[in-house]
């Protein structure tokens, strides 16, 4: 029997997008070859007066929007969605955004621009994908002599772009788009493109540590007086912030339920693409149950993992429980 019974459950998250502007050159590209443009921003208070979006295709604009983050400051996100042109299934999408200081600016010359982003991708043929965007407070720019709201960001060149306060590429990495991908960005827990989760229980204070099948934990008794075992949980493509990991366990045979713990803990990276997370204090008598019955008999631990875009992981180790406790401060018996 293994130690962990992992499986994944993909639970559909909704979310607002905002307004979708659609680009089609006449069908010839049918309606599954598209690119849909995520714009997303991160709160930047009143920096911004005006954004201004352009998007074209082989260098003929697709779409042109502005937005007035004054009058909406949650404008975002925004999705644009765009097609080839008729008779075509491929082709490169340009993507340009000005931020500026000033409400209603309407043009990219105007020299209290504050970003300036820009991302590139090609079509892929009978494929729809998202080509996300972020404007970030890291590539603000400083106004003309210096001062003002901006963080001194960098000055790029083409074919170079801001992303996270450093001049890189404007080909964009393309994913699969799905409805939720403004709340499921890529992070080190959960790239692009992740497949299901894979959750496992382990044990550790200090670091994770795998279990095998059958091992014995020590209870501990707490500084406060509670008496708890230390668990501690690997995962992959769950969300690395944000997550909710509970503990839950039932004695085989009895059916003898212990309190469950939740946590809202980032995660730290692990090896492989894993991520993880260790000292998690699982309290056996929490809510005034009765931790005695479990000393010195099995018991299924399970870990489920719940990040924000709904995704669920769970693990169930089975293990056994110390018929002693571990006693504070050097105590020979504190049961």
């Amino acid at each position: 029997m293994r130690t962990a019974l992992v499986f994944g459950i993909a639970a559909a998250a909704s979310i607002v997008v905002g307004a979708c502007t659609t680009h089609n050159g006449g069908g010839g590209g049918g309606s599954t070859t598209a690119i849909v443009v995520g714009l997303s921003s991160e709160d930047m208070g009143a920096t911004l007066g005006t954004i201004h979006v352009v998007t074209t295709v082989n260098g003929v604009v697709a779409t042109d929007d502005a937005i007035d983050p004054v009058k909406t400051p949650k404008w975002y996100p925004k999705e644009f969605k765009i097609t080839p042109p008729a008779g075509a299934t491929t082709g490169t999408v340009e993507v340009k955004v000005d931020g500026f200081l000033e409400e209603n600016a309407g043009s990219t010359q105007n020299p209290l621009a504050m970003i300036h982003r820009v991302a590139t991708a090609d079509f892929v043929p009978n494929q729809t994908l998202l080509l996300r965007v972020t404007l970030q407070s890291q590539c603000l720019l400083g106004l003309p002599g210096g001062g003002g709201p901006g963080v001194g960001g960098p000055v790029c060149s083409a074919p170079t772009t801001c992303i996270s306060g450093s001049c890189q590429t404007t080909a964009a990495q393309l994913e699969p788009y799905t409805a939720t991908w403004a709340t499921d960005a890529p992070d080190i827990c959960k790239p692009a493109g992740a497949g299901a989760p894979q959750v496992y229980v382990g044990t550790g204070q200090t670091d994770y540590l795998p279990l095998t099948d059958g091992q014995t934990l020590q209870a501990e008794m707490g500084p406060q007086g509670g008496h708890h075992i230390w668990i501690a949980t690997r995962m992959h493509n769950l969300k690395q912030a944000g997550s909710t990991t509970t503990i839950t366990a039932t004695q085989p045979g009895t059916g003898i339920v212990v309190p469950s713990t939740a946590y809202v803990f980032t995660f730290d990276r692990d090896e492989g693409g894993f991520c993880k997370l260790f000292g998690l204090r699982f309290q056996l008598d929490a809510n005034g149950a009765d931790y005695k019955p479990l000393l010195g008999k099995p018991l299924d631990v399970t870990v489920t993992i719940k990040d924000p875009t709904g995704t669920i992981g769970i693990a169930t180790a089975h293990v056994n429980i110390n018929p002693t406790i571990l006693c504070p401060g050097g105590q020979t018996t504190c049961q």
